[in-house]
Formats: structure tokens, sequence, C-alpha cells
């Protein structure tokens, strides 16, 4: 058996034997009992994003480095990340707004992806998929129509504090824009797997590209949308909402709830950006019990507002975390609830990044999250660019030809490894304490991976077994194990049970020492 360490003390995805993890009987003792009898929910995998923002940061990097770090994010010795969101059109993490079909023409004549070809997001996604031993799936999200299809005529309107809603007479357009984009990406050779109909239709105050849409529009949208990529033989799937856990309930319930929306659509979106520390374990689970067979998918969620409101953003501007990996486990980060948002103790206190990323990934996952995408895989050093001053950070960070792979990235890589496409969450069951994060993920291959996240300032003693077999397939899948470690503080493990022929050791390359 064999444990892998990532934790505040300066472990990497260190790969240890157990025997290095012996527990002192000095420490609170937990008995947890993984039941491979008793799958949860399917993982459809775990990765990062693509944007023309990374592609920028990437572009300064000489040649080798850029492929060093594509290989480090989707090779086989390497996080293996298998899932990609990519936008559909200019975010704030493009270098400007533009969209894909600038003319207000309905036959969507000058549709074209020439932008991206532009801005370097082809040839990143296709170098991505280059990368040999590379298998990820594609998730693309709009965040916005095109303007003329809005009834305000903007991508975003800051003054008006809006981002505009899609016409109704343009359903059926915005509907035919994304399935072309589909289409066109294909001849690329980047199939998209599923699409979301916009990203966060709630809105962001008109800050950058956005477009509203109340749940009824949605579901109106969604049905249009769904019967377009049939009719053109496209093979997409619609994953609704598209934003905050706190919200699911109420709008993608609605939504999938809806007989015409319902019959296309394939799961639901989430994101995390409600608080900076709850993992909103009973939204999850709620919004599961009722759609049991719909997959809920985290499509965002990174490091957020790295500058308060009115701090410099230039090439001058204070980055405390620029290889400092101890900033990322300490309580030093604050988010943008932190500056606007009422109370913002109670949501959004200032947090520790890499708590909050081990967090999420290991408690989302054992409430019910059939898949976990990060925001951006590579910005430049100030959290850029971004042509609306949203600055935020990202797993790996570069600064001229520099690259500095923080602490989230090794936290990101340690769990997808263990969770390719096809793997199933597992039941544990045992003692609860405070503090001690849990999830098990058999992978296809039969391998079964615990991961413990101890966010408390102490080391826990754990007792770890897998159930005694009770049928063939547990037989062959998860004979009885044993395992007493010590977990230590602020730190995730993982500990292999079952390794079947999955090898849980890091190997991409350094590239911290090989500039």
């Amino acid at each position: 058996m064999h444990a892998v360490l990532t934790s505040a003390r300066g472990d990497a995805q260190r790969v240890l034997p157990l025997r290095a993890l012996r527990p002192t009987g000095a420490a609170p003792r937990v008995h947890l009992l993984v039941r491979p009898s008793q799958p949860r929910q399917t993982v459809h995998g775990i990765g990062s994003s693509l944007t023309g923002a990374a592609a920028a940061a990437l572009a300064g990097l000489a040649t080798m480095t850029r492929r060093r770090v594509l290989e480090a994010a989707f090779g086989p010795g390497g996080a293996r990340f298998s899932l990609v969101r990519t936008p559909i059109g200019s975010c704030d993490f493009s270098t400007r707004s533009y969209s894909h079909a600038p003319t207000a023409d309905r036959s969507l004549a000058d549709f074209s992806l020439d932008a991206d070809r532009a801005n370097g997001l082809l040839d990143l996604l296709r170098d991505a998929r280059a990368v040999p031993g590379a298998d990820f799936r594609i998730i693309a999200s709009p965040w916005t129509a095109p303007p003329w299809m809005k009834d305000n005529g903007r991508f975003h309107d800051r003054e008006a504090r809006r981002g505009g809603r899609l016409l109704p007479e343009h359903h059926e357009t915005f509907a035919r824009y994304t399935a072309r984009y589909c289409e066109e990406m294909a001849r690329e050779g980047l199939d998209v797997w599923a699409l979301t109909p916009v990203n966060e239709p709630h809105g962001n105050d008109g800050a950058w590209e956005s477009m509203e849409m109340e749940p009824g529009e949605q579901a109106a949208y969604v049905a249009t949308l769904g019967r377009m990529l049939e009719a053109r033989g496209l093979g997409p799937r619609i994953l609704v909402y598209d934003q905050n856990r706190c919200g699911m309930r109420a709008f993608a319930g609605a939504v999938l709830s809806d007989p015409a929306a319902g019959r296309h659509a394939w799961g639901t979106a989430v994101h995390w950006y409600d608080s900076t520390f709850r993992v909103y374990e009973e939204e999850l689970e709620s919004h599961h019990a009722a759609f049991p067979d719909r997959p809920i998918i985290q499509t965002e969620g990174c490091i957020d507002s790295v500058f308060a409101p009115g701090a410099p953003r230039g090439p001058g501007a204070p980055t405390p975390w620029w290889r400092a990996d101890s900033w990322f486990w300490k309580k030093l980060a604050t988010d943008w609830g932190w500056h606007w948002a009422p109370e913002p103790e109670r949501d959004h206190p200032p947090y520790a990044p890499a708590f909050r990323y081990a967090r999420d990934l290991v408690g989302g996952l054992a409430h019910r999250l059939g898949g976990w995408v990060d925001w951006n895989l590579v910005l430049e050093r100030n959290g850029g660019p971004n042509h609306v001053g949203n600055h935020c950070l990202a797993p790996i960070l570069v600064d001229g030809p520099e690259v500095y792979v923080t602490p989230l990235f090794h936290i990101l890589s340690q769990v997808s490894r263990t969770a390719p496409p096809g793997s199933v969450v597992l039941s544990v069951d045992g003692d609860a304490l405070p503090g001690l994060w849990r999830v098990a993920i058999r992978s296809p291959d039969g391998g079964i991976a615990v991961h413990l996240f101890n966010e408390t300032d102490a080391a826990v003693e754990v007792a770890l077994e897998v159930e005694p077999a009770v049928d063939g397939e547990v037989r062959a899948h998860a004979p009885e194990r044993r395992a007493s470690l010590a977990c230590p503080p602020a730190a995730l493990l993982t500990v292999w049970l079952v390794d079947a022929s999955s090898d849980p050791g890091r190997t991409e390359p350094d590239l911290e020492s090989r500039p």
C-alpha cells in the first residue's frame, strides 16, 4: 500500500510508504469503513480550464517549457486532467471582448473561430490534445450571446449593472450559434463533450461579459438548443445553470423539471463562489436526491479578486503568493465577497487557498459531485491577463520565462490521478471528526484510493478498512484491506488501499528546476 502527501510543511505529491505514517496513539483516532458494495455517483473527470488568458500567459515561455507545462497537466505521468472548460467567445479572461459572429445576420454567414485562432486558444487546445497519452473532454460555455442578439446590444454594461438578456426572437439564432461553434470546433479536431447555456445566468452586475437568464428563460432556451443539436446530429450534453451551489435547487431544479428542457438537459453545472469555506453538502445531496440520474459537475472555482478594490494591478503590484508555497496554506486570501457582500465574515472570511481547494474537492466528491473543473490552468504572476481587471490565481503561474507550480496544482493533480472518467465514489462509514474530510474513489481498473484532508492543526490517527467481500464484484475489486496511519495536520493524504494497476506516484517534469 502507498500514500501520497501534499501538505503545508512542503510536501508536494510526495509518495511514501504507510510505515512512514505510523500512528503513535497520542492523537484523536477515527475508524473508517470503505464500502465498495455501496457505490454512490460516477465520476466524469477532474480538470482545469484553457482560456485566452492562459494562452497569453503561456506564449511567453520557451517552446520546451510550454510543452512541459502541458505534459504536467495532461500527460499520463502528470495530473492526467480529463476535463477542460473553455469559453465560447470572450470572457473576462480574454484580452478583449469579441464574438464569433460580430455582424447582425441571423444566417451567421460571418461566423468564424478566427478570434480564437489569433489569440492562441485553438493552438493551446490542440497542443494539449497532442500531449502523448492526453485524454480529456471539453466543456464549452458562452459568457454571453453576441451583443446584437441581446436587449442592450452590449457585451456588458457596468453603468447599468447588467449584462443584458437574450431577445426571445434570437433563441433559435443563439442556439444555431452554439451549434455552429461545436461544428467548427470538430473541424479543428476539438470535439465538444458538454455545453452550458450561459455562464452565471444570475449575472455579475455588468462587470464583464454576461447575460442574465431566469429559470423559465433558460428552460425555453435549453429546449431550443437541445432540438438544434439533435437536428444537426451533434452530441454535446447540456449542463444547465452554471452558477453557485447555493441557488442550484431553485434554478436548476426548475429547468430540469420542465418537460421540454428536461428532455434535453443531461446534468447541472455549479460554481463555488457563495462562500470561501462552505461545500454546501446539503444542497448537493438534496439536488442529487431530486434528480439522481442527472450528474452535477463543478465547472468553475478559483482564487478570485486577488487585489482589493482600488489596489494597483500593474506589473509592479504586490504578489505575495509568487514562489511562496506557505502563502497558499495560510488564511491570507480574500474573495469578492470580502469587499462587496453584506456581512462578509459569515460566508466570505479570509481563507487559505490550499484548504479551499482540498476541502472542496474531497467534500464535494463525497457529496455527489460527478466532476470538478478549476478555472484557468495557467495565468501570469499577477493573476492576468484580464481585460476588465478581475485578476485571479491559477494552479500554475508564469512570470516571463519562469514557471511557478503552486500547491493548488499538486492538490488537483493528487485527486485527478485517482479519478479518471468512469471512476465511482464509494460510501465511507465511520466516525466523524470536525476538520477531517474523506472520500473513497474506485477507479475503472479496480484501485481504491481514500483521500483524507485534515484541515486541523494536529495529526489525526485513522484506522482504514475495506469491507469484507460480499459478492463477486467486491471480491474482485476490493479484497479486505486494513491500514492504520497518522494523517498530518494541514495536509491532503491519499491512501491506496487497493492498488490494482494504478501508479499513485507523481512523475511529471520538475518545471521549476528547468526554466
